[in-house]
């Protein structure tokens, strides 16, 4: 018997904070700089601090298999997963993000662009505009899309995450946000994890979806350092639809309960 929308929320909302509530079996991290890397190549910035060297020019490149295609709470390819590769070119606040993927399984392709500025509004407490244009392909069919977004990010004694993120689709004429509470821990040197929590709200992004609450996601994250320049990270997550109705639109037929997952590498050049 399905659970009704309550209790759903109830059983999610007990698992996430279990989660945070983990004793704390190591040093925080204060010194590594968390690299997460999101649909569309866009990478969060998890360290309100810069160091010197991080204040000068950057250059990371990612690759990443998931095995799903994750946004807005829904599975987009139907359970067929995504391999992409992206590259980050920083240099003091701005930073362009090119992202490409393809569909394993699926006949899909998207190319990404990402412009992001990031500064300091307070000690612990960090915004980022950008600007993003988007190509994708799937079936023989084109599409493109200019979005802006804005994204805070506030560090509570630098152990606490509290973020916030809205973008708005000129295609779609809608926006999308989500709200999220991050709590990472440094095991050693070389590892390294985290545990995020998110609530997802539709306003007209998904054009045939149901607006207001739309989803929650709870998800681990590992990265193990290899070298000093070389990183390798994994995840999984489970994504909970809220107030899906099929029935009335068409949009919320990819918004499901589901888990899925992937692996990457990051290097540092």
């Amino acid at each position: 018997m399905l659970l009704s929308i309550k209790q759903k929320l109830v059983t999610a909302f007990a698992a996430i904070s279990m989660s945070l509530s983990l004793p704390i079996t190591a040093a925080e991290s204060d010194n590594t700089r968390s690299v997460e890397i999101g649909a569309g190549g866009n990478i969060k910035l998890e360290k309100p601090y810069r160091t010197k060297i991080e204040e000068q020019f950057e250059w990371h490149a990612h690759t990443l298999w998931e095995s799903r295609y994750v946004t807005e709470g829904r599975d987009n390819l139907s359970g067929d997963g995504l391999l992409s590769a992206s590259t980050e070119f920083t240099y003091e606040d701005l930073s362009i993000i090119p992202w490409i993927a393809n569909g394993v399984g699926a006949n899909y392709t998207e190319f990404n662009l990402n412009v992001v500025y990031g500064i300091k509004l307070l000690d612990n407490l960090e915004a980022f505009a950008g600007y993003n244009f988007i190509q994708s392909r799937e079936s023989g069919e084109h599409g493109n899309d200019n979005e802006v977004s804005l994204d805070l990010t506030y560090f509570l004694a630098k152990k606490l995450h509290f973020l916030a993120s809205i973008y708005h689709s000129f295609d779609a004429g809608g926006t999308f946000a989500e709200v999220a509470v991050k709590k990472g821990y440094l095991i050693n040197k070389a590892l390294s994890i985290s545990v995020r929590t998110v609530l997802g709200f539709n306003a007209d992004y998904v054009a045939d979806g149901h607006n207001g609450l739309n989803h929650a996601q709870l998800r681990g994250n590992i990265a193990y350092r290899v070298m000093d320049k070389l990183e390798v990270y994994a995840y999984s997550g489970y994504s909970l639809a809220i107030n899906r109705d099929r029935q009335r639109y068409a949009g919320d037929e990819l918004l499901r309960d589901f888990g899925w997952g992937g692996v990457g590498v990051t290097y540092r050049f």
